[in-house]
């Protein structure tokens, strides 16, 4: 069995036919271009697979789990990330907050024992060192280190797009799926 299928998948919105019987495979360490004019329906490809919309009919698996009508947050626990076409981050905090948001799925800390175990010792704050270590890693890869600490909506677009690029990889995807990972950004961007 393929790693990931998806098999006729369709979805209208009103009359409108934004995908039908659209079908293909994807084998593990291979990788995959969807590629269409705008409005050809790969957003709302994505936004299927990764469970913002639920199909009208077709299937969606991977690693031989089915995962279609499955909320977001299922599907990242299986290990499937996306960036978006539109930037999705939040402008009022920095790159460091903005990509440890990627490791949520990873925190075993509640609110009651985060709130009442403080400091570095408590399993709390190592749980908090060890996400940022990993953050960190993702900030070295990218070559973020001089905006680390700078609000993300106050920086360049392309610097925007790979922020966006680090939470996705903060989640230790199997799968990564990159909506239209360069629009937007001028030449020197997409060349870095």
């Amino acid at each position: 069995m393929p790693f990931f299928n998806v098999d006729k998948l369709s979805i209208s919105f009103g009359g409108l036919k934004a995908l039908l019987d659209v079908s293909f495979e994807v084998n593990k360490g291979e990788i995959f271009a969807i590629i269409g004019p705008n409005g050809a329906g790969k957003t709302t490809l994505f936004n299927c697979i990764n469970g913002i919309y639920k199909p009208d009919s077709g299937s969606v698996i991977f690693k031989e789990t089915m995962i279609h009508g499955k909320k977001p947050d299922k599907i990242a626990r299986l290990g499937l990330a996306r960036t978006f076409q539109n930037i999705e981050l939040f402008s009022h905090m920095n790159t460091m907050e903005n990509i440890m948001l990627g490791r949520h799925i990873f925190i075993k800390t509640g609110i009651f024992h985060g709130a009442t175990m403080w400091g570095r010792r408590s399993y709390a704050g190592k749980e908090e060192i060890t996400h940022r270590r990993k953050v960190e890693e993702i900030i070295d890869f990218l070559d973020l280190q001089s905006v680390r600490n700078k609000f993300v909506g106050t920086l360049p677009y392309g610097a925007q797009k790979l922020i966006e690029l680090g939470r996705a990889l903060a989640l230790e995807p199997e799968l990564l799926l990159l909506d239209e990972p360069c629009a937007g950004m001028n030449s020197e961007e997409k060349q870095d």
